[in-house]
């Protein structure tokens, strides 16, 4: 369909016409938050495992026995769903403490002789368990302890299913959002619309977990039981965020 100037200069200029082309519809934009807390079900240790000997394959075997007999026992202790990473290892020289004394290379490379000579090696691994037994990581933290690990901890606390917790914390933001602009639209003395237009504008970022995962073997626990630590995790809190604009109904 086309328009003649003519009918489009008289369209322009009806008042009812200029008068919709310049005022946008009235409505009420607000912003909703809501907050969800959510119990923890995943719970996260660290711990260190060294290895000493005179070479460098006694150290690394002494790490791989220590290594093995933790693993095993929070097989026994956590159950077979537990899972075992591995994060940093190495594998250094010693020398005697002489080497690194006044008027010495300050850090610098040193050649292996006279008191800069390898006394020895030191293997060490850092190792990680994921847990959905939560109330067993402090008591799963002091069994690895015990076996040889150091520097034993309860890292983290987390929530398994961030995107259930996130969706329940949208759709509260959402109703605080209608709650809002109901409160102001009645401050106004006029009736809330319809909803217009939702935009979603939490921000959080997905869960990444890296390395190689093994199961650890299952294992008897080993005897005596282990000192129990008793941990009560605060829930986690998820918050979401939107940006809603509803029409006015005078």
């Amino acid at each position: 369909m086309r328009l003649s100037l003519g009918m489009m200069l008289a369209i322009s200029s009806c008042p009812a016409f200029a008068q919709a082309a310049a005022e946008p519809a009235p409505s009420i934009q607000v912003v909703g938050v809501g907050t969800v807390s959510t119990r923890p079900d995943v719970a996260n240790l660290v711990y260190w495992v060294t290895g000493e000997g005179k070479t460098a394959d006694a150290a690394s075997a002494a790490l791989a026995a220590k290594q093995k007999a933790i693993a095993d026992g929070l097989a026994g202790f956590l159950g077979r769903e537990a899972r075992l990473s591995s994060g940093e290892i190495s594998v250094i020289e010693t020398r005697s403490p002489e080497c690194d004394g006044p008027g010495t290379y300050n850090g610098r490379p040193r050649l292996s002789e006279g008191v800069c000579a390898v006394s020895g090696y030191v293997a060490s691994l850092q190792g990680m368990v994921r847990t959905g037994v939560v109330e067993k990581a402090a008591t799963a933290a002091g069994l690895a302890a015990r076996l040889g690990a150091r520097d034993a901890r309860v890292q983290s606390f987390q929530v398994g299913d961030l995107a259930d917790a996130q969706r329940r914390a949208t759709a509260a933001a959402i109703s605080n959002a209608e709650a809002k602009a109901e409160a102001m639209a009645a401050g106004a003395g006029v009736r809330l619309g319809p909803l217009l237009s939702l935009n979603d504008q939490s921000s959080g970022s997905d869960l990444v977990v890296s390395g190689g995962f093994q199961s650890l073997a299952s294992a008897p626990p080993p005897p005596p039981p282990p000192v129990a630590i008793e941990v009560s995790p605060r829930p986690i809190e998820t918050q979401g965020r939107v940006l809603a604009r509803y029409a006015i109904i005078r």
